[in-house]
């Protein structure tokens, strides 16, 4: 009877042992993750850090953790999915501390490393002028067939060309694109030594940007289309305009730049962006805050800073860029952006505001306007633009305001004086000689 009762015993510890090994052995399945390894900073610049680690088997994401001026007193500032993350808004000549941990269901793992980075010290503003060719680039439409406003400025105005981006392909929410390929313009540009861009818009829907670039399939798609065209028309590369970009997508419209650049960049096709002009940095901006102007400053060749329609047609009549503000964007862009790479939106149109609405005029438009209303044009030595107001037949007010040469030479003078790359204008077809004249006369060329 012992006997029987100890090999009992004995076969209830076998299986309590077996039971603890495999739950031992199951553990690690339903267990939080280890701690993230390998973290690493990379493009530093004077407001930005962009933080790297390894992979972390069975984590669901990662959360990022910072502090300012010592290792202690962390804050959790950002929960991600990637092995990356870009902290931008950052203090220029300032140091940094990081730590990132991963997690999933059952918990969170220990920290990470924790490391440390200072920001680059932001640059002093130079006012001395160089002589460095500056370029110009000038955006093209081409509405319907047979269209050629923008055709015959570029041919009217060939040597002081150098760049075109035509407005052409618009993007579905699956990155299929559509556009009138205007194949004059190409022909004429390619054969005169003008750098041809195509230019990807989106409506300014943000929620076909949403679609496009939060899934990797659709982003991938659209890359893929975006290179046959280039290839199939003769572009020597991309402008990237999607405006209305929801500023919680920010990262994925990084990620999208990113992943152009490195499939057009090793092709010889360069990639341009249009991006809304701004005087700091708000990740929460409905408008802006998608644009990380110092993370898109590594994966693009070219960027164009739109500092025009400060006052717009869906809002109260104004300049179309004043110049306090268009230097308050200069003065933020070029911490965060090489000076070479950036290039100065400018206009060359006006818009009438009225109770009837808002209308959208070429310069010589807007002197007829003026002439055909008896207006007198009046100077705002603040904004330093050109404006004036007129009672229609129907006794409605209207306020119009528009850029022209006169404008447009202060505008100028902001590219020589921060050494910017050039102008990028909107657009060929709405300007007029007086225009031309103020850029050749400020610029070198």
């Amino acid at each position: 009877m012992k006997i029987k009762k100890s090999i009992t015993a004995l076969i209830a510890l076998f299986m309590i042992v077996i039971f603890n090994t495999q739950f031992v052995l199951a553990k690690p399945n339903n267990s939080a993750p280890s701690a993230p390894s390998g973290l690493t900073t990379a493009n530093i610049s004077t407001s930005s850090i962009t933080l790297k680690w390894s992979s972390v088997t069975g984590a669901s994401g990662y959360y990022v953790y910072m502090a300012t001026t010592n290792d202690s007193n962390y804050t959790k500032i950002a929960t991600v999915t990637s092995t990356s993350f870009v902290k931008s808004s950052l203090t220029a000549n300032t140091k940094y501390w990081f730590y990132v941990a991963a997690y999933n269901r059952y918990g969170t793992s220990l920290n990470s490393t924790h490391i440390s980075a200072v920001t680059l010290q932001a640059p002093t503003t130079t006012t001395t002028t160089t002589s460095t060719k500056k370029q110009i680039l000038g955006f093209t439409t081409y509405y319907y067939s047979g269209d050629t406003s923008s055709y015959n400025s570029m041919t009217a105005n060939t040597s002081s060309i150098d760049e075109i981006a035509t407005q052409t392909y618009t993007t579905d929410s699956l990155g299929n694109i559509s556009g009138l390929v205007p194949t004059n313009q190409l022909t004429y540009a390619n054969s005169n030594g003008i750098k041809t861009y195509a230019m990807l818009q989106n409506n300014f829907d943000g929620n076909i940007a949403k679609s496009v670039l939060e899934n990797q399939t659709n982003r991938l798609n659209l890359e893929s289309n975006l290179l046959n065209a280039i290839k199939a028309n003769g572009y020597k590369g991309i402008n990237v305009d999607l405006e209305g970009v929801f500023y919680y997508d920010r990262s994925y419209y990084t990620t999208f730049v990113q992943e152009l650049y490195n499939k057009l960049k090793p092709l010889g096709y360069s990639v341009t962006l249009s991006v809304p002009a701004k005087t700091f940095d708000s990740t929460t901006n409905s408008w802006s805050g998608a644009y990380d102007y110092a993370a898109l400053a590594s994966y693009s060749d070219q960027i164009a800073i739109m500092t025009y329609d400060e006052h717009y047609p869906g809002g109260t009549a104004g300049p179309i860029a004043s110049i306090g503000w268009v230097e308050n964007v200069v003065k933020y862009a070029v911490t965060v952006i090489p000076r070479e790479k950036i290039m100065l939106g400018v206009a060359a149109y006006g818009y009438d505001w009225s109770t009837n609405g808002t209308k959208a005029y070429g310069i010589n438009g807007i002197y007829n306007l003026a002439s055909t209303n008896k207006a007198s044009i009046m100077w705002d030595d603040v904004s330093k633009s050109p404006y004036f107001n007129y009672t229609d037949a129907s006794g409605i007010a209207h306020s119009v305001w528009f850029e022209n040469n006169q404008s447009a030479n202060y505008k100028l003078d902001l590219v020589n004086t921060y050494n910017l790359n050039g102008i990028a204008i909107w657009r060929l077809g709405l300007e007029n000689t007086d225009y031309w004249t103020s850029i050749k006369t400020k610029l070198n060329r």
